[in-house]
């Protein structure tokens, strides 16, 4: 009865959407009002590297460049163009002119009171970013003198060199392939000196950048309005001032159900990362306006190296493995939008290989694997995980499978920002994750996951050591040449999957669905919390 109603009423949705006239000129104007499952725990820089946080971040904070929607290019952003000596050591970036930080945010005026962007403000973010430790800086640890700097030992980053007021040379210890893809990761972003400053530790809840969209209100765990920066430096084709939108209203729903009456009722303009239960009825009902794409993402559960059950248990991390039916999951689950996972590197990653060794589903092999590893009567797990619908319907159905081969799974699950604080601690045996592609490139993948000089907040989270990856992973960093790399990345890959570090589950698609008035929204590659809106409009 449910269903018919909720088909009934899609018919009348998809009649009123065929009927609509959509305007050929982008228009000015209206607030889009974007739904997130999760408060953001951060939008300061230094914290903000997670997807939740991403999306608020991307609105207010830009780089020096950034990556194209499709994947395949970087583009400038605040440096105008770059150039990069022979040895791929020096590069030296030409910063846009005229560019003005936020002159208020929260409705007061801002310390910087609405400067001009220089040199100096690049320098002071990189070298904030090491200060005040933040999980990601490592990802630029090539420039020269980082670990001086990290330790304490000086006081400026002797890498990052203020030429003039528009220009910065960055110089690194040996070739970095993956240097300017890195660049555009957010935590990179320029802030002013000023405020952040002034705030501290705080500047999370007082954002400053020099993007298209000020942070006017926060409500915590109800919404994030952003509103247009009227100073903001970018224009159209045509020459009009972006962003056409007078604002972003973040929505903070947690539930799926709620978020799918709220759109079907136009009280929200953007469902991102479509709920599974109404993923079919949304695709089928409202096709002109949804969009799907793989993504950079790869959906886990990690088993620690530091203690029991999974420490120098092989066998036992092989056995849950083969026991579960990833595309079983993939089709009752979530509607076979996903892709079970062989690896770690998603499609659509540069190094993908599709020949790759997984593990197939095959029960009669792990209960074999599960007898030689010491759990020929079974065990008892607990699995935690972030308080995500989908989460736990995943979790539910391994629980099921896992559980006719005699493993008892219990299901803890907390609030997205508790749950990865724990994971980053150490605190969990067994844990589910998800990595979202940072920047296009394998290294962000494999080195930033298994190298063991990552261990914890950096993104090994289990704590995973093997001196031949290491070894691999760090060659690959300074290959130039791409299909070494590859070659590289190849064999450190096929050891990380042979040494079962994770239950390796899914290859995830990236989605959203939009309001019939909402134009020009082009899903990023590297996921909805990526997707640029300065030149989305409303047709209203």
């Amino acid at each position: 009865m449910k269903r018919t109603f909720a088909l009934a009423l899609l018919g009348t949705l998809i009649v009123a959407i065929l009927s609509t006239t959509v305007s050929a000129n982008p228009k000015s104007g209206g607030i889009l009002r974007w739904r997130i499952i999760n408060d953001p725990p951060s939008l300061d820089p230094v914290t903000s590297n997670i997807t939740t946080a991403t999306r608020g971040t991307n609105l207010y904070l830009e780089t020096l460049v950034k990556t194209s929607p499709s994947g395949k290019e970087i583009l400038p952003c605040l440096a105008e163009n770059w150039e990069v000596d022979d040895d791929s050591r020096v590069w030296t970036f030409h910063l846009r002119k005229g560019v003005l930080f936020h002159d208020n945010v929260l409705g007061e005026p801002a310390l910087n009171g609405g400067r001009e962007m220089t040199a100096e403000d690049v320098k002071y973010s990189f070298e904030r970013l090491v200060k005040m430790k933040s999980a990601r800086v490592f990802f630029a640890n090539k420039i020269k003198g980082y670990q001086e700097l990290n330790d304490g030992k000086v006081s400026e980053w002797a890498g990052v060199e203020v030429l003039d007021d528009y220009t910065v040379r960055f110089t690194l210890d040996e070739p970095f392939a993956p240097f300017l893809a890195v660049l555009t990761y957010p935590s990179f972003g320029v802030i002013p000196r000023e405020d952040a400053e002034k705030w501290g530790k705080s500047f999370t809840f007082h954002p400053v950048g020099t993007g298209p969209f000020i942070l006017q209100e926060w409500k915590h765990d109800s919404i994030a309005s952003f509103r247009k920066n009227p100073n903001y430096w970018g224009k159209d084709d045509i020459g009009v001032k972006l962003p056409y939108l007078d604002g972003v209203d973040l929505m903070v729903i947690p539930d799926n159900g709620v978020a799918y009456l709220e759109f079907k009722k136009g009280n929200i303009d953007v469902l991102p990362d479509i709920p599974d239960e109404y993923y079919q009825e949304l695709k089928d009902g409202f096709a002109p306006y949804f969009q799907e794409r793989p993504g950079l993402n790869t959906y886990y559960y990690g088993m620690s190296q530091t203690g029991e059950p999974f420490m120098d248990n092989l066998k036992l991390r092989q056995a849950l493995n083969y026991g579960v039916n990833r595309e079983g999951i993939n089709e009752l689950v979530l509607n076979g939008r996903y892709q079970p996972a062989k690896g770690v590197l998603p499609p659509g990653m540069p190094g993908y290989n599709d020949d790759l060794k997984g593990y197939e589903y095959n029960p009669e092999k792990a209960k074999q694997l599960l007898s030689e590893a010491g759990y020929e009567k079974g065990l008892e797990l607990t699995l935690y995980f972030n308080n995500n619908p989908r989460h736990r319907s995943i979790a539910e159905a391994m629980q099921a499978q896992l559980g006719e081969l005699g493993i008892k799974i219990r299901l803890s699950s907390s609030e997205v920002g508790a749950h990865y604080d724990a994971v980053r601690r150490g605190d969990f045996k067994f844990f589910r994750a998800g990595w979202a592609g940072d920047y296009a490139d394998p290294d962000n993948f494999l080195y930033t996951l298994f190298c063991s000089d990552n261990f914890g907040p950096k993104g090994n989270y289990c704590r995973y050591k093997n001196d031949d990856v290491d070894r691999w992973l760090k060659e690959a960093r300074r290959e130039t040449d791409p299909d070494k790399r590859w070659e590289l990345y190849g064999k450190a890959e096929q050891q990380i999957v042979d040494d079962a570090v994770w239950m390796f589950l899914f290859y995830q698609t990236t989605s959203l669905v939009t309001r019939p008035d909402v134009q020009g929204v082009d899903l990023a590659f590297l996921g909805d919390y990526m997707t640029e809106l300065t030149e989305v409009w409303l047709d209203r």
